[in-house]
């Protein structure tokens, strides 16, 4: 049976039936002329050499719909960028790829760095916040899309599911979230299942009802890396350059719009994504560049500055309890997970899973003890609105760059 369950604060759109995607594209083809939409998809250089990357650009090859897809890249040296360059000609869209530490863009960001707007470090953030100044200052698009460049599953019918809602002259959303299931012979999503919803859930019960924690609470999968919006919002928000990323980006939208033009949507079936490893036991989650623990950490960090940001005052002692209610919480979902498995017949290796818990609870003691010092600053990136103030030229810069390394 459909799920037809409605959240409090925003609209879930849910897959209540299969219509032709040729139609549903053809919709948005006409749609597209009063609200061009681009589509960012952040890479690294290595998903040129993967797996995911050939099959999106083989469903991307006949979509009627997108205006201009752009590809912000890192980690890549001159003759990788040439390679992937080569690879990405088969995309016959309107194509550009945004080198971000290529020699031109790298240069933009000194100039960031001098005015004292932002700092760059390599990764997605970042990748995603150049990409909207790039179609900021192009100005033909009014609606952007964005989702991540290793969906082993991808098919193009999720692309017009996510572009639907703010693309439809009647319907006023402003930004769309996607939700999906990350299901094969096992549950996958740890960091939603066991930190994300338990840490909400903790934080609610130490603080008490409040707006924030609400609304996140809604979204079925907040750590989703797919979402469309409107560009009007995309040139008001601040964001995280780390893996805090989709979690500080939907507080920025909850206080840029208001919840009525706010919806998820569900993109259907499952999901198939690389698979993050937790991380080294004992591993100091600050130091480490990647894994399911130092992303725990950098989303406990932008949901608390976004909290503090909120009003909220946090304590020492209210952090460890939050913390301490965090565990129990998160342990005790681990029975309802295994139940749920069982009921599926899904492997489920429950002591992997409280490894996983146990891992997380240690990301946020270090995100709570981090947090208190007097020097914390939070990671976000100003807005393009601020840079803009501040550097007048920086978007014609920025087009003569990517126009220059796409040449």
């Amino acid at each position: 049976m459909p799920d037809f369950y409605q959240h409090r604060y925003i609209s879930t759109l849910h897959q209540l039936a299969e219509p032709p995607v040729e139609e549903q594209e053809a919709a948005l083809a006409e749609y597209s002329r009063r609200r061009p939409i681009t589509l960012v998809l952040p890479a690294l250089y290595s998903e040129v050499q993967g797996d995911a990357l050939p099959g999106i650009l083989d469903h991307l090859a006949d979509v009627k719909f997108v205006g201009e897809v752009v590809i912000s890249m890192n980690r890549m040296d001159g003759e990788q960028f040439a390679h992937a360059k080569d690879f990405l000609s088969r995309l016959h869209l309107p194509h550009r790829i945004l080198w971000n530490d290529g020699p031109r863009v790298k240069a933009l960001y000194k100039d960031l760095e001098q005015a004292q707007l932002t700092a760059y470090v390599p990764g997605k953030g970042y990748n995603v916040w150049m990409a909207l100044g790039y179609i900021l200052a192009k100005g033909e698009a009014r609606v952007v899309a964005t989702h991540d460049s290793d969906i082993l599953s991808y098919h193009r019918e999720m692309l017009h599911r996510l572009c639907m809602p703010t693309m439809h002259p009647n319907l006023a959303y402003q930004f769309c979230k996607s939700y999906y299931g990350r299901v094969s012979d096992r549950m996958y999503g740890r960091v939603t299942r066991l930190f994300v919803a338990p840490l909400l859930s903790a934080l609610r019960n130490a603080i008490g009802d409040h707006k924030l924690l609400e609304y996140l609470e809604n979204f079925r999968y907040p750590l989703s890396g797919e979402f469309s919006m409107s560009l009007e919002l995309a040139r008001t928000l601040r964001m995280p350059g780390d893996w805090g990323l989709e979690m500080g980006m939907l507080c920025e939208v909850y206080r840029n719009t208001t919840t009525r033009r706010i919806c998820q949507v569900d993109l259907g079936g499952n999901f198939e994504h690389k698979h993050q490893h937790l991380g080294a036991d004992g591993d100091d989650p600050r130091e480490a560049k990647d894994g399911l623990v130092k992303m725990a950490r950098d989303v406990a960090l932008a949901l608390l500055s976004n909290l503090v940001a909120d009003g909220v005052v946090l304590s020492e002692g209210l952090l460890k309890t939050v913390r301490f209610t965090y565990e129990r919480l998160a342990k005790e979902s681990i029975q309802r997970y295994h139940d749920d498995a069982v009921v599926n017949g899904l492997t489920y290796l429950r002591h992997e899973e409280a490894e996983a818990v146990e891992g997380f609870t240690r990301a946020l003691a270090v995100a709570g003890r981090e947090f208190l010092m007097d020097n914390y600053e939070s990671p976000h990136i100003p807005n393009w609105n601020r840079v803009n103030s501040a550097l007048p030229d920086f978007g014609e810069r920025l087009l003569d760059a990517v126009e220059e390394d796409n040449a």
